[in-house]
Order: structure tokens, then sequence, then C-alpha cells
């Protein structure tokens, strides 16, 4: 029977060879592009390899030093504190632009659409030299406006700010940027989430005399959670594996005060050339993504 099942199977796939044939591009790219670099850096994470020489079976001494290491919960610290920093600001503006932007009747949504949206596709080399002049700690645009406030306001007095010189500031700097980059991604899934909203809701709650406030408070909101999840998991993911920010603009620097776990790795493979080392490292931050990412689903699921 079982001989029968498998000349069967090969029959019905000679006989749709074309079909497969049209769609193996796709799988042959992802298997060198993407499987293979998987399973080969999971490999890697038992070895010890610099590239060069022949790699050296170390078993799970690359994940005990890495547990052992303070440059790396030095990184994840800095990864979480500059997460908590852009999510809930970035979240609220995304939300705000979306509710201003789904009301009936603009003219010029398309524009502000496309205006909220374009940091996303900016380069991010662009970016970090737009904003490298923004911080500039003597001629930056900020700092002139502290200056400025400090000559009209002499009783506030407001000193110019190092922002990416100084370890008090880096990460601040950074967190500034991602939300001016991120907040319109964000904002189109919001935007998105809304028009999925049925307006027969809103006439309800208008007829029974609610306020806009109130429709959005016991309307919006709840319906919104899911695309808020989704939002939440999206950003949390790209925290983590965060690294063109970071880099660009400050270096992670100075000093491990803007280095994020994007930064380490990078730095542990390709500038130490430690590379079964940065693949450990690599798959326990996957792992603790994954686990974050199932705990929000698993709570979302409860609550529900």
């Amino acid at each position: 029977m079982r001989g029968n099942s498998n000349s069967f199977l090969w029959h019905e796939v000679w006989r749709h060879r074309h079909f497969y044939l049209f769609i193996s591009p796709f799988f042959i790219l992802f298997t060198i592009f993407g499987l293979y670099p998987l399973v080969f850096s999971f490999y890697l994470s038992f070895m010890k390899w610099d590239g060069l020489t022949d790699p050296v079976y170390v078993g799970l001494g690359n994940y005990l030093t890495l547990f052992q290491d303070e440059a790396f919960y030095t990184a994840l610290w800095n990864t979480l504190v500059m997460g908590v920093m852009y999510i809930p600001p970035m979240f609220a503006l995304a939300f705000v632009f979306a509710l201003l932007l789904n009301q009936p009747g603009r003219r010029i949504q398309g524009l502000f659409r496309v205006a909220v949206f374009m940091p996303c596709i900016t380069p991010m080399v662009v970016i970090a030299i737009v904003f490298s002049l923004i911080y500039s700690t003597e001629s930056g645009l900020l700092n002139w406006l502290l200056r400025t406030g400090n000559a009209l306001l002499p009783f506030a007095p407001l000193s110019p700010v190092p922002w990416i010189e100084s370890e008090s500031w880096s990460k601040v700097s950074v967190s500034i940027l991602l939300v001016w980059r991120w907040t319109g991604y964000n904002m189109v899934l919001m935007l998105a989430g809304l028009q999925g909203i049925s307006p027969e809701f809103y006439e309800a709650a208008r007829i029974d005399g609610a306020t806009p406030l109130q429709r959005v408070w016991h309307i919006t909101l709840p319906l919104m959670r899911p695309t808020f999840v989704f939002c939440a998991i999206m950003s949390f993911i790209g925290t983590m594996y965060m690294f063109d920010e970071p880099f660009v603009l400050t270096g992670g620097g100075p000093g491990m005060s803007s280095t994020n776990v994007g930064v380490y790795l990078f730095n542990q493979a390709f500038t130490d050339f430690r590379f079964g080392y940065a693949s450990s490292a690599a798959y326990i931050t996957a792992l603790m993504v994954f686990v974050a990412s199932l705990f929000v689903l698993r709570r979302r699921g409860d609550a529900a």
C-alpha cells in the first residue's frame, strides 16, 4: 500500500511538473538564502569559528559564556530601555494620526498619509546625516532652540545638550529618531484597523448621545485591541533586532551606552570574528522574542 501511494504521489507530481516548475524559484531562493543560513548558524552556535580556520566543537560553551557576559546583559538592558522610551509615544502619535486621517471628507488625507509614512522608506544613511546635524552640539537645531529659549526665558536656564556624545543622552537621541521613523508605519496599520470597524457602531452610539470621546473610549479602543496587539508584537520584535538606527547614528556609543542587541551581535560577528558565539547569542535572542510574543498572545487569548 505504501509503495502504491508513493508511486501515485510521484505520478501526480510529474503530471503537474509545469506548475511546480513555476513556483520552484521561490523555494530554491528560500532554501539558499533563508533555510541554509538558519541551519548553518545553529550549527555554528556549537562551534568556535573565526571564519578563517576550521571550526572547533565547543558544545554548549558559547551559551555558557554568553550567560556570563556582562556586555550582553548591558546590550539587552539598553534595548529594553530604548523600547520603553520610544514605543509608548510612537503608539500614541500613530493612533492620533490614524484617528485624524480616518475622518471622512478630508481632501488632503493622501498627502498627509504619504508625509507621515515617508520616514519609513527614507534610506537610513540619509536619516542619520540629517539627525546628526540636528543633534550637533555646536550648530544643531535642538541646541539652537535651547539657546534661544535660554535667551527668551532667563529664569529657566536651558543649556545645550550633547545628544550623541553623552552616555546619558545617547539612548534618548536614538529613541527620538525611532519615534520619528516608525510612527507612520504603525499609523498605517492602525488606520487599517479603524477602517475595519463598522460605522453602525458609531451611529448607534451617536443616537444614544455618546460624545466623540466616549465613542473612542467605548467603541474604538476595544475593537482596536487586535491591531494594538499586532503592532506591539511587531514593535517588540523590531526593537530586539534593531540595528540601523543606533549603528549609523551613534555606533553603539559612547562606550556601550546605546549598544543594543543588534549592534552587539554585529560587533561579535564582524568586528571580533566570533561567529559561533554570535550565533549562540542570536538564537538566545530569538528564543526570548518567541517566548515574549507567545506570552502576549496567550494573555490576549485569556483576556478575550
